[in-house]
């Protein structure tokens, strides 16, 4: 009997169970909805909804992708036509706002999109490790604190992390992954990600990893390959094309890359850095250059601070990486109740995690997508500034 045939057979014995942590997960989740809309519980307000509520409204309205040049009110005019953002979110976003504005019910969409992406998380775990890993993870996933409050949030990490999950279980769902239809569809999902969170690109080279671990033959993995960058390419160039005509400049997807770059190296290595100046980089600052030339000139101001020396690309890298996986965050950044509820829901996972790849271990062929997108997003966010993972 084949994977896929047995996953069905005992899917239908648990099925249940199943339903049951999904059902945990949107209470839940539903529940914080409630709380937060009766002011029980006080979330951070994060200004990059009001951005992309802006993208999205103009989407809505016919405008076309553009953004309120004043960000806090983000149904307002005059707008600027932009490339800040990458586009699939505000897309959703703009179909979810011809129905309602309801703060409500557009965070009760990203709880559907945290369910959905349970159900695709629950059964690649069943595929890949059976039937009671899955559901511990499925109900680790279920109440783990960060991904509560990510499930509720107008942000682009539900629709990413559904992206995720739907990119492992196509690579994982078949016993035969790498046939072309299916190599094709992963990359059109990966380009879909990046699309959705630029960082979606590492995806591909942790496909293709992946592919040239488990392929039979050197030219399997070559046309393979090639199947994924055709893919990946035929999903994002066309917005590519959108922003050449826009700025009649090369932005691949967003022009967030320059500040974001300047803001890891500024964070990280000058003294006396503020998050107050990541927020003026990311939302006030020269507005009057183009967003290319912008880009180009927070790259510069990155490099200037590495100043060509490989100890401070050291200093960098590490600092970045610490930030990402400390047991305990900085307070500088972070409030003591966020280093709490951090601290206390990370330090489990992270175990539990390491021992899981330990008893993998000699998998490690088949699962190559799986850790590969892990280092290859680690690395990217090494450069890039990175948040608590």
């Amino acid at each position: 009997m084949s994977a896929e045939g047995e996953a069905g057979t005992v899917r239908n014995s648990f099925r249940w169970k199943v339903t049951l942590v999904i059902l945990i997960a949107v209470l839940v989740r539903s529940a914080l909805v409630a709380a937060v809309e009766k002011g029980v519980v006080r979330l951070e307000e994060n200004p990059d909804s009001y951005d992309l509520l802006s993208f999205g409204y103009n989407l809505a309205t016919g405008v076309g992708f553009a953004h309120a040049v004043n960000e806090s009110q983000p149904f307002s005019r005059p707008v600027e036509f932009s490339a800040w953002r990458p586009p699939l979110y505000p897309a959703v976003l703009a179909v979810a706002l011809q129905v309602t504005r309801s703060t409500v019910l557009l965070r009760l969409l990203q709880v559907a999109f945290s369910a959905v992406t349970l159900y695709l998380f629950l059964r690649v775990s069943f595929l890949l490790v059976g039937e009671l890993p899955s559901l511990i993870a499925g109900l680790i996933f279920a109440l783990y604190p960060p991904l509560v409050f990510y499930g509720i949030e107008i942000s682009t990490e539900n629709l990413f992390f559904f992206l995720l999950t739907a990119i492992f279980f196509a690579f994982y769902q078949a016993e035969q992954p790498h046939t072309v239809r299916r190599v094709f569809g992963v990359g059109v999902l990966i380009g879909l990600a990046a699309l959705c969170r630029p960082n979606g690109l590492m995806l591909a080279p942790a496909v293709v990893l992946a592919i040239w671990l488990m392929a039979p033959t050197r030219g399997y993995a070559i046309s393979r390959t090639v199947v994924v960058a055709i893919a990946i390419s035929f999903t994002i160039l066309p917005w590519t094309y959108r922003n050449y005509q826009l700025f009649h400049r090369f932005v691949l997807i967003t022009t967030q890359g320059g500040p974001t770059f300047w803001a890891g190296a500024h964070l990280r290595l000058d003294p006396g850095a503020t998050l107050a100046d990541v927020g003026y980089a990311q939302h006030s600052a020269f507005r009057e250059i183009s967003e290319p030339e912008r880009e180009r000139y927070y790259y510069r101001q990155g490099l200037s601070i590495l100043d060509h020396s490989p100890r401070r690309v050291g200093q960098l890298l590490w600092a970045n990486f610490q930030a990402m996986y400390a047991l305990v965050p900085s307070r500088l950044y972070h409030s003591s109740r966020t280093r709490i509820v951090y601290s206390s829901s990370f330090v489990p996972v992270l175990i539990t995690g390491v021992a899981g790849w330990f008893l993998l271990r000699r998998r490690w062929r088949e699962l190559a997508l799986l850790w590969g997108a892990v280092v290859a997003t680690t690395a990217l966010y090494c450069i890039y500034l990175g948040s608590i993972r």
